[in-house]
């Protein structure tokens, strides 16, 4: 049987966030280090949801079922998962974690307890209780679409250098590389769903899928504006500035000309500072010299423009091509 994923993962826009968020502070800025351990964070958890992807490459059970990688709803119920099997006896959810080092749950309260391989000890979010929240929410939404589905949620650990001391009573953790024969071998309960309702649950559901939006980043980490650097960097030098020439940019460093350039940078504003840009905010931002260059740079199909000539503002949808910098 072919594996059947209707939803595929890709790169969370967060991790473009904190990259751009990283590129425009001060190397001395007192929130440097946290967003640099974000940003980290962010890339760790991308990695391990990945290596489960692999691993799951062959997974060719003998029960027809759906996957759907990296779900996700904003609206009513806010809900994320990182990897859903659909079957037409049960739904089984897998929560991700890539935490590096030795790993010990307690309860009263519940904590994640993480000691890394130079000794430093961090107290954690249980991702046990994540997943059971997770199990909470997506249960209370396939009610709510008539449909009474047993649900499992499992949490996996995404690569053998992360050791479980200890772990709850009870709590059933899996390893990455045990995932697939977990899933080949499950005792599936008795069918509830046809395979036309299987497959119409897993349209239902992405239907309501919308994708975690992280952003502005500044102001969610009490960065202000002017904390900001401004100006179109070089996205080949990254660090350096570029200068509007003609109908190009160019880098002060390499002499990279690119003409659209500032393109990037605007979605930077999007992502760190607010929904929303306006002429002058732009001119600004760009560091260009003449608000008739930024309305016809904001004039591209990329940019909505809301409001008349005094209180217009233009969005970008953050979902185009932010994963591909």
């Amino acid at each position: 049987m072919a594996t059947i994923i209707i939803k595929y993962r890709k790169k969370p826009a967060k991790i473009a966030g904190y990259e751009a968020l990283l590129k425009r502070l001060s190397i001395y800025h007192p929130k440097r280090e946290v967003i640099e351990d974000l940003l980290k964070s962010a890339n760790a958890g991308y990695g391990g949801e990945e290596r489960l992807d692999q691993l799951m490459k062959y997974f060719d059970p003998d029960y027809p079922y759906l996957i759907i990688q990296d779900y996700s709803i904003s609206s009513n119920i806010e809900l994320q998962v990182d990897t859903i099997l659909l079957t037409q006896s049960c739904v089984i959810l897998l929560e991700v974690k890539n935490i590096s080092g030795r790993l010990r749950f307690t309860i009263n309260p519940s904590t994640l307890h993480q000691t890394t391989a130079s000794g430093v000890e961090r107290g954690l979010k249980s991702p046990l209780v994540q997943m059971e929240m997770a199990k909470w929410k997506f249960e209370k939404l396939v009610n709510s679409l008539g449909i009474a589905l047993p649900i499992h949620a499992f949490l996996v650990i995404a690569y053998p250098n992360q050791i479980v001391e200890a772990s709850p009573p009870g709590s059933v953790i899996w390893s990455a590389d045990e995932v697939m024969i977990r899933l080949q071998n499950f005792n599936m309960p008795p069918k509830i769903l046809s395979i036309d309702e299987l497959h119409k649950l897993g349209q239902q559901l992405l239907s309501l899928y919308s994708e975690f939006n992280p952003f502005p980043l500044a102001p969610k980490n009490n960065i202000t504006p002017n904390e900001i650097s401004k100006g179109v960097f070089c996205p080949d030098c990254k660090s350096s500035k570029m200068n509007k020439i003609k109908r190009t940019w160019m880098c002060q460093s390499c002499r990279l000309t690119n003409p659209e350039a500032h393109h990037q940078a605007i979605q930077e504003w999007f992502m760190l500072m607010k929904p929303s840009i306006t002429v002058a905010e732009c001119k600004d931002f760009l560091e260009l010299e003449f608000p008739s260059t930024v309305r016809r740079i904001l004039k591209n199909p990329l940019y909505k423009k809301v409001g008349d000539n005094k209180t217009r503002k233009y969005y970008l949808d953050m979902q185009v091509d932010i994963h591909k910098q």
